[in-house]
C-alpha cells in the first residue's frame, strides 16, 4: 500500500509499505480521507522525537472496517469508524482520575502506532480496549467525520473553559484550529463569537464562515471592538489558539471580569516562558486554564454534534490533496494559505 512515512524532521516520503496484518484483537480500516494536522506539519518541519521513525503518520481520520479480529466485539464490517489519536495506559493514577489523555505511558496513533495516510490502517488492540474507535453514523459525511478529532480536542477546552450559552467567545488566532472554536462556540449556542488572525489570506478565509465576527489583527484594535461589542466589558471567554508570545502575554485585556482564558495552542520548547499582568487575574478573579488533546468521549461528542446537524464541519475544508501530494498540502498549511487540508488515498 501506498503510505507517507515520516523518518525524521522534515523528511516524509511517500512510499510502498506492506499492508496492515490482520490479527484476532485488531480492526482494519480502508482509509477514506485524513486531515492534515499542525502536528504533521510539526513533523514536516521540524520533527517531534515522541514520534519513533520510521513512522507512517496522520490520525484525523475516518475509515472503513474491512477486518473484525474474531476477539474484537462491537464493531462490524463495513462501519465507519474515526480515532481518538491518544491510546492511554489505563492504569495509572492519571487514567485512573479519568484524564487519560494526559496519561504519562500513552501512545499516540502516528507517533507509537502507524497512522492514517496510508490506503489502510491498523486500529491496534490497546485502542480497541480503550474505547478510542468511535463508529460515524451515515448521517455524517465522509470530510466531516475526518475533523471529528481536531473537533474533541476544542470541545475538552471549552468545557475547562467552562463556554455557556450567552456568552461572548473571542479566538485570538484563525488557523484551522481557531476555525474549528468559532465552529464549536456556534454549536454551543453562544451569543457571539469573536476571532481575531494577522495573516490576510486566512482572514479572507475566516470571512466566508457564518455568524462568525472576524477581527484584523494587524489593522484593527483588538481590545476596543471587543469591547465596544460587550458593552465595555470583555469576552466571556479568550481561547488561544495562535502559537506565538505575544497573543498569549495580550490576551488577559480582552477578558472581562470573571471570564476564562484558554491556553489552546503550544508555545515551542525553550521559548514558553510569557508574562502575564497578575493583578488583572488577581482583581478580575479570571481562570487562565490549560488543555491538551482529548478523549474518547471528546470525539464520540463530536460526531454527534455533527450527527445533529449543530455543526457545519465541512465548510473548514478547504484544499484536498491525494496521498501522492501531500507535501502540497503541507506547504499550504505552512505558508497559511488554507484552513483544513483533506488528503484522499
Amino acid at each position: 500500500m501506498k503510505a507517507a512515512v515520516y523518518y525524521g524532521p522534515g523528511d516524509i516520503r511517500v512510499e510502498d509499505r506492506p499492508d496492515p496484518t490482520p490479527q484476532a484483537d485488531n480492526l482494519i480500516v480502508d482509509v477514506i480521507c485524513c486531515a492534515i494536522c499542525g502536528t504533521d506539519l510539526k513533523l514536516a518541519t521540524v520533527g517531534n522525537p515522541r514520534c519513533h521513525p520510521p513512522r507512517i503518520i496522520g490520525h484525523e481520520m475516518v475509515g472503513r472496517i474491512t477486518h473484525v479480529g474474531a476477539d474484537v466485539q462491537g464493531f462490524s464490517i463495513g462501519q465507519r469508524i474515526t480515532l481518538a489519536t491518544t491510546v492511554a495506559c489505563g492504569t495509572c493514577s492519571i487514567c485512573d482520575s479519568g484524564l487519560g489523555n494526559l496519561c504519562p505511558d500513552s501512545k499516540p496513533i502516528s507517533y507509537d502506532f502507524d497512522g492514517a495516510f496510508a490506503e489502510c490502517l491498523a486500529v491496534p488492540p490497546a485502542a480497541i480496549r480503550g474505547g478510542n474507535a468511535i463508529t460515524v453514523p451515515d448521517s455524517v459525511s465522509d470530510d466531516a467525520a475526518a475533523l471529528s478529532e481536531p473537533l474533541s480536542c476544542a470541545i475538552n477546552a471549552q468545557e475547562i473553559a467552562g463556554v455557556k450559552p450567552n456568552d461572548t467567545v473571542l479566538i485570538v488566532g484563525g488557523g484551522p484550529l481557531g476555525a474549528i472554536h468559532a465552529e464549536l462556540a456556534k454549536a454551543l449556542g453562544v451569543k457571539q463569537v469573536l476571532i481575531t488572525e494577522l495573516s490576510e489570506t486566512r482572514l479572507s478565509l475566516l470571512r466566508t464562515l457564518k455568524g462568525v465576527i472576524v477581527i484584523d489583527g494587524a489593522n484593527e484594535d483588538v481590545a476596543s471592538m471587543v469591547k465596544d461589542r460587550t458593552a465595555g466589558l470583555g469576552a466571556d471567554v479568550v481561547i488561544i489558539c495562535a502559537p506565538a508570545r505575544q497573543a498569549h502575554e495580550q490576551a488577559l485585556q480582552y477578558v472581562r471580569k470573571g471570564g476564562s482564558l484558554s491556553l489552546f495552542a503550544s508555545l515551542p520548547k525553550g521559548a514558553s516562558d510569557i508574562t502575564l499582568d497578575s493583578r488583572l487575574i488577581h482583581y478580575g478573579e479570571l481562570r487562565v486554564v490549560g488543555v491538551s488533546d482529548s478523549r474518547p468521549q471528546h470525539v464520540a461528542r463530536a460526531v454527534e454534534l455533527m450527527a445533529q446537524g449543530k455543526l457545519d464541519a465541512e465548510s473548514l475544508i478547504t484544499h484536498r490533496v491525494p496521498l501522492d501530494k501531500i507535501h502540497e498540502g503541507l506547504d499550504l498549511m505552512k505558508n497559511k494559505q488554507s484552513l483544513k487540508v483533506l488528503v484522499n488515498p
